[in-house]
């Protein structure tokens, strides 16, 4: 994610913000999309860990020019207060979303076995490999949809960045911060 951010922070005062975050969004969702592609027999080298690096690719390219563009024309002495208020966002939204996606694993995993995520570790205590590979499945069923609807949301959120973020259109107050953005 450190690289790709680097290089979007560049990007930044030559693009507007709306054309790195977009894409960048755009990236994560295709990470998302990979992450729902795992299965019980996936490794870690060959599945996990290439869709990791995918979705923190698409996420570096979109924090830095939607972070900049939320403090760009704020008056200098609202600053503090604009970031803040986008950190509280960033922080709000996270945990919401992870208990949206949670919620969205487990009624799925709970479909199809119920209490999937019990009878795994009862499976495991009991050697019971049918049903340990049962919960296996249903808890992977859960996961996929989590991942797809993760793919969902950055996707959305790709639509209001091109719908909604223009900060060539930002109005400039008195004293306002001077970010070039494109």
């Amino acid at each position: 994610m450190g690289a790709a951010a680097a290089i979007s922070s560049k990007l930044v005062s030559q693009l507007p913000p709306r054309l790195i975050a977009g894409p960048g969004l755009l990236v994560a969702a295709g990470g998302m999309l990979w992450f729902s592609t795992l299965g019980t027999d996936s490794s870690y080298a060959a599945h996990l860990m290439p869709a990791m690096f995918v979705t923190a690719l698409g996420l570096g390219m979109s924090f830095v020019p939607m972070t900049l563009g939320a403090v760009s024309g704020v008056a200098h002495q609202d600053t503090g207060m604009a970031s803040a208020l986008l950190n509280t966002a960033q922080q709000v939204g996270g945990a919401l979303g992870l208990a949206a996606l949670s919620t969205i694993s487990t009624s799925a995993a709970d479909d199809r076995l119920p209490d999937a995520a019990a009878n795994l570790y009862r499976a495991m205590g009991a050697k019971d490999f049918p049903l340990l590979a049962k919960a296996g499945e249903a808890l992977t069923q859960g996961y996929t949809m989590a991942f797809v609807a993760a793919a969902v949301m950055f996707l959305a959120g790709l639509v209001v960045t091109f719908v909604a973020v223009d900060a060539g259109k930002q109005q400039r107050t008195e004293g306002a911060v001077p970010v070039h953005m494109g």
